[in-house]
């Protein structure tokens, strides 16, 4: 069985997540894929002996863990890709289509919905290649159903060969769209050197620096009267709020920054006259930035609060995630490696800050340094979603590459 088979295979498994749930995994879906993979595994002649454990499925959280013994005294190696896709897009009942040799032009995906270079140019990188795309209704799955066939690729590669290799530790997490990826990994089974997730984007993708993150909670409280009689008593918390949201600069939001530029995000505002309140997300890629960010909420409240007659509003901050650049630029050899495999492989390797966050963040401040790979998919998380054949055999060569350059005699060095 090939990647892109073992991907067209994954995506008819709806494992979309569902924040609305509290139990990991969220939906039934992710534990139906998991168990799917077991059989696989089983194929390839992985399975449970002599007691030793090489698959682990944590049926209390839906994480499945899988290791490849190594036959030589190597560095472990890992590799992370997760069982769920986004609320963003149905992710059920996904039909895809097969559209080889591109020719660059708009592909109908339905009577209603086109894929177009002229919104989504990276079609353009992609002529002449076999694409699968969506039917304009779902999402494809690619993310990151891709990274998971591309990575149960390289272990029936590695469970069948005599080559030389460490040992390889694979860990396929729940629930990592609503942001539960991490928050019940077992570190006594998934405990690699260092590892990769694979559950980018472009082909020749990897992410190593992620966005400082925090969320802004801010709440407001009006004073309501009589609109009749309201003159110099009433104090709107809705117009308040609008004020805030006013006041802060209006070109660093999502919609208008790239790259490592930061941002705040009003992600949710509800309200009455008496009462409102706003969410923001602060994101910026160095912490002295976004700790910046919330001096200047505070200062924009302040102001905002002296207008509207000291009514109370207070502000609630709660920091996510942090940059897991602190940890891999003490690994400098990680990356070049990397980058050096691609190459040998005829990628070009992309360097591409994650504007988000990435199992990789806490897997990295666990002590394993994590970098991310790309799928070779793109558009997640809407209908227009698509990946190249050529991208997921090339990046499932890139991943067996991989293990190769860090099996050598010279790479001993790459240790905690």
């Amino acid at each position: 069985m090939t990647a892109v088979e073992r991907f067209l295979n994954y995506i008819k498994i709806d494992t979309t997540s569902d924040s609305s749930k509290e139990r990991t995994p969220s939906t039934e879906g992710q534990n139906t894929l998991a168990k799917y993979l077991v059989e696989e595994l089983a194929e390839m002649g992985i399975t449970n002996e002599n007691d030793i454990k090489n698959i682990v499925f944590d049926q209390e959280y839906g994480y499945l863990y899988v290791r490849v013994l190594g036959n030589s005294d190597l560095p472990s190696i890992g590799f992370v890709a997760h069982l769920d896709t986004s609320e963003s897009a149905s992710g059920k009942n996904i039909r895809p289509k097969i559209i080889e040799n591109y020719d660059g032009e708009d592909i109908k995906l339905n009577e209603f919905t086109k894929l177009s270079p002229d919104t989504y140019p990276d079609l353009k990188n992609h002529i002449g290649k076999t694409l699968i795309t969506t039917d304009g209704t779902t999402l494809l799955g690619a993310d990151d159903k891709a990274g998971i066939a591309e990575i149960m690729q390289m272990l029936e590669y590695y469970s069948k060969t005599d080559e030389k290799h460490g040992e390889i530790i694979v860990c396929f997490t729940p629930d990592e769209e609503i942001g539960r990826g991490t928050s019940h990994i077992d570190y006594s089974i998934f405990n690699p050197k260092f590892a990769y997730t694979v559950d980018g984007s472009s082909l020749g993708e990897i992410s190593y620096e992620n966005f400082n993150a925090a969320t802004a909670t801010i709440t407001i409280e009006g004073v309501p009267t009589h609109t009749g009689s309201a003159k110099g008593i009433m104090e709107n918390s809705l117009k308040a709020a609008l004020d805030i949201d006013l006041f802060l600069p209006d070109d660093e939001v999502p919609e208008r920054t790239e790259g490592y530029q930061g941002f705040f995000h009003l992600q949710k505002i509800t309200g009455t006259v008496a009462k409102t309140q706003m969410t923001y997300l602060l994101r910026d890629f160095e912490k002295e930035l976004l700790e910046q960010r919330v001096e200047e909420l505070e200062k924009v409240i302040e102001t905002i609060r002296t207008e509207y007659n000291d009514i109370p509003i207070k502000l609630d901050v709660t920091y996510s995630y942090n940059n897991m650049y602190e940890i891999i630029k003490e690994h400098p050899e990680l990356i070049d490696r990397t980058k050096k495999v691609m190459k040998e492989n005829d990628i070009a390797p992309i360097t591409k800050p994650i504007r988000g966050g990435t199992d990789g963040v806490d897997i990295s401040f666990n002590g394993i340094p994590c970098p991310n790979l790309g799928t070779g998919g793109h558009n997640f998380h809407s209908v227009y979603e698509y990946i190249a054949v050529e991208d997921i055999e090339q990046t499932t060569n890139l991943l067996i590459s991989i293990v190769k350059e860090f099996s050598k005699d010279n790479n001993k060095q790459m240790t905690k």
